[in-house]
């Protein structure tokens, strides 16, 4: 697949088919990962990779988690989101978490957090050039702190993003964007584009 064709053509994919994803295609995508640009080569990025009874066991620490920090009426609200979260977690095969190592410095840290992102991004874009769906997700679930136990990330580092990945079992819908031009401008005051 070209690359402009996987960046265009990639979309997220919400419904997944119970169809597990072989742990080659997964290294595969994660291999592709370690590829995104990092500044100073410090190789910010940490996965982990969660499927088959993973799943549910994450979902169990998540709905601790969520109703420990729950008080009162909040109690309610927390069992509701619980149950989101554990219906979201098992409706992929597969989860990989990215947190992203923090910098000696603010500026370090900025640039770790950036280069993890294209990690995300090269996963996305190696599941769908293998015929994978795949989706971003930011739940703030990942922040709290037995769940960053469970994944093993450290203390300082930030959390970057949830991939599902999967077999779609959806249609997918093509995607919009703004040309680039309404969102550049150019500081060239001899170029006039």
């Amino acid at each position: 697949m070209l690359v402009e064709e996987a960046i265009r053509g990639r979309a997220s994919i919400k419904v997944f088919s119970d169809q597990p994803v072989d742990d080659a295609l997964i290294w595969r995508c994660l291999e592709t990962a370690v590829w995104a640009p990092n500044h100073h080569l410090t190789e910010p990025w940490r996965f982990t990779v969660v499927v088959a009874e993973g799943r549910d066991w994450l979902a169990r620490i998540v709905q601790t988690a969520l109703t420990e920090k729950a008080v009162g009426l909040d109690l309610a609200a927390a069992h509701a989101k619980a149950l989101k979260e554990r219906r979201s977690l098992l409706s992929a095969p597969v989860w990989i978490t990215i947190y992203s190592e923090a910098g000696r410095d603010p500026r370090q840290t900025r640039e770790n957090f950036a280069a993890s992102a294209a990690a995300a991004q090269n996963v996305l874009l190696m599941a769908h050039d293998q015929g994978l769906g795949s989706i971003w997700r930011t739940s703030q679930i990942y922040e709290l702190p037995a769940v960053r136990e469970a994944l093993r990330a450290s203390n300082d580092a930030t959390f970057v993003g949830s991939l599902a990945l999967g077999y779609a079992q959806q249609r997918v819908v093509k995607r919009r964007r703004s040309a680039a031009r309404e969102w550049t401008h150019w500081l060239n005051p001899n170029q006039v584009v």
